[in-house]
């Protein structure tokens, strides 16, 4: 049995943006790092870009994760080469160690907006994407990475689709918003499009994808209320406006956010949706109030019994509700590693191999099959 991670993380080297196009050299992302004694802790480095601090250094609009070489990430048993792929060689010993075949890596500072200047974003997401590939190339396919794309400028956003499939990418990278824009915003169609065209699949996942969401909150409950919540804000527009059944190959990912959710997310939408026999006799356009689109919108539990949509799951969860409501053919799992945040696992295969509640077939396809259908592995 393979078992692919679905959910692994770099920790971004600050010279990773020492590639940074010349033009935008003098306002790459500067690391700074604070003395422990404040009231971050350990958590004392920070990126500044465009002025501003990542994760914040304020309490209003709180956002929290290490960057590499500060106390939080040099306390870890993982070295620093690991955590931020300088030393490939070394994430691979640690994936012998919970016993990973394949792991998907995915951002750690771009789980925040951080750069307002799309051009600035796009640059930054170009010299992020071409550092993973040049790691990962050096696994022998054991590691692979979702590629960031600058969603704000579809122009530039279909390039990065296209150069990002030519360098390796296993899928696109985006959180439940863009900014302030929900994510069936129409100017992302041709964006899903390419993708689609390209065979890769769009991953939602957990991050601080709204500045002025953000910055309702003063503390460590917005890794909850406006990091993980927007997954789901994500989940019912992409579902409502039918972005799956509009792009009939697009297969699309919920990710670190659990999934006991997704039930609640459905019942929610068919309560609102009226049945397609009540739109046909109306011989009406719905109004914006609806917030459905009538020619497009399926039952979501169609999408994730036709391998079209996955929900990356957590080993704590109820599987029995979630088989029955989900089913075994969309769920994966994944270690968060190297991350220590409430939805880390790093020995999550040991865990789920261990399981008697569950039988043998459906580990498998949560332990990696799944995984290998959603990411084409």
């Amino acid at each position: 049995m393979r078992v692919i991670d679905a959910d692994g993380h770099i920790i971004e080297p600050p010279e990773m943006f020492g590639e940074v196009p010349k033009e935008f050299y003098p306002r790459r992302p500067i690391p700074v790092y604070l003395p422990t004694d404040t009231e971050r802790g350990n958590f004392n480095g920070c990126w500044i870009i465009e002025g501003k601090t990542f994760p914040s250094m304020t309490r209003q609009g709180f956002t929290i994760f290490f960057i590499g070489d500060d106390e939080q990430a040099k306390n870890r048993d993982v070295s620093m080469g690991s955590q931020t792929l300088r030393d490939v060689e070394a994430r691979l010993k640690d994936l012998d160690r919970f016993e990973i075949d394949v792991q998907v890596i995915f951002p750690t500072l771009f789980l925040a907006s951080v750069a307002e200047d799309v051009k600035l974003e796009a640059a930054l997401f170009q010299t992020y994407n071409t550092y993973l590939a040049r790691a990962c190339a050096q696994s022998k396919g054991r590691l692979r990475w979702v590629a960031l794309v600058p969603f704000r400028d579809s122009e530039a956003a279909i390039q990065e689709v296209r150069r990002a499939k030519e360098l390796g990418a296993a899928g696109i990278f985006t959180m439940g918003m863009v900014w302030n824009r929900v994510l069936s915003d129409p100017s992302f169609f041709p964006i899903y499009e390419q993708a689609a065209a390209l065979d890769l699949p769009v991953c939602v996942h957990l991050g601080w994808a709204s500045p002025n969401v953000t910055e309702i909150f003063p503390d460590g409950q917005s890794f909850f209320c406006s990091a993980t919540i927007p997954v789901i804000w994500g989940f019912t527009y992409i579902m409502a406006a039918g972005i799956l059944s509009r792009f009939p190959k697009l297969r699309m990912g919920f990710m670190e956010s659990g999934s006991e959710w997704v039930p609640y997310a459905m019942k929610q939408l068919r309560r609102r949706v009226k049945p397609p026999s009540v739109i046909r006799r109306s011989h009406a356009r719905p109004s914006i109030v609806s917030g459905f689109d009538p020619d497009h919108y399926r039952d979501p539990i169609e999408f994730f019994r036709s391998g079209r949509a996955f929900v990356n799951c957590e080993g704590d969860e109820d599987f029995r509700y979630l088989l029955e409501h989900v089913g075994e053919d969309a769920l994966m799992c994944s270690s968060d590693f190297p991350h220590g945040d409430p939805s880390a696992e790093e020995n999550y295969v040991t865990n789920w191999r261990r399981r008697t509640d569950l039988p043998e077939h459906v580990k498998k396809k949560v332990l990696g099959e799944n995984a290998a259908r959603f990411f084409g592995l």
